[in-house]
C-alpha cells in the first residue's frame, strides 16, 4: 500500500463512550444523555455520551458487559482524505468504513462529499499526485 492507515489505542473514556453507546441502543425507554446536553461528537465522530449520567441508570449485567469491554486493549483506525479534484480533506475517516467500499485496487477512490467528483482519496496519495 502506498497510503498510511492510521492506528490508535483508544482511551478508557472513550471506550466507556462506545460501550455505553452500543449497549443502551436497543433498550426500550432508554434515552442516551450526552456530555453538553445534546448529541455531539468528538473529533473521531463518535458520540460524546455522558459516562456517569448514562452508567448509574443501567442494571448490574450491562454494567459488567461495558466494564469488561473498557478494559480490553482496543484500537481505532482511521486515514485521511482529500479530494483530487476540489482539495475538500476530511480526517480521521474510519478505515472500516473506507475499506467497505475499496475494490481492492492500489489505493481507496471514493466520491468527494463536497464535489460529487470520484476523486476523494487517501492523503499520502493526494501529496504524490499534487507534487
Amino acid at each position: 500500500m502506498d497510503f498510511n492507515i492510521k492506528r490508535r489505542l483508544l482511551t478508557k473514556e472513550e471506550k466507556l463512550r462506545r460501550a455505553i453507546y452500543f449497549y443502551t441502543y436497543n433498550i426500550p425507554n432508554f434515552e442516551v444523555e450526552y456530555v453538553n446536553g445534546h448529541y455531539e461528537e468528538d473529533e473521531y465522530n463518535k458520540p460524546l455520551v455522558d459516562i456517569d449520567k448514562n452508567i448509574n441508570r443501567l442494571d448490574e449485567d450491562i454494567k459488567t458487559l461495558i466494564y469488561e469491554y473498557a478494559e480490553r486493549e482496543i484500537y481505532d483506525e482511521t486515514i485521511d482524505l482529500k479530494c483530487l479534484d476540489c482539495d475538500y480533506q476530511e480526517l480521521n475517516v474510519s478505515w472500516e468504513d473506507v475499506d467497505e467500499f475499496w475494490n481492492g485496487k492500489k489505493y481507496p477512490k471514493l466520491y468527494c462529499p463536497e464535489c460529487g467528483k470520484l476523486q476523494f482519496v487517501p492523503i499520502d496519495i493526494w501529496n504524490k499526485k499534487k507534487k
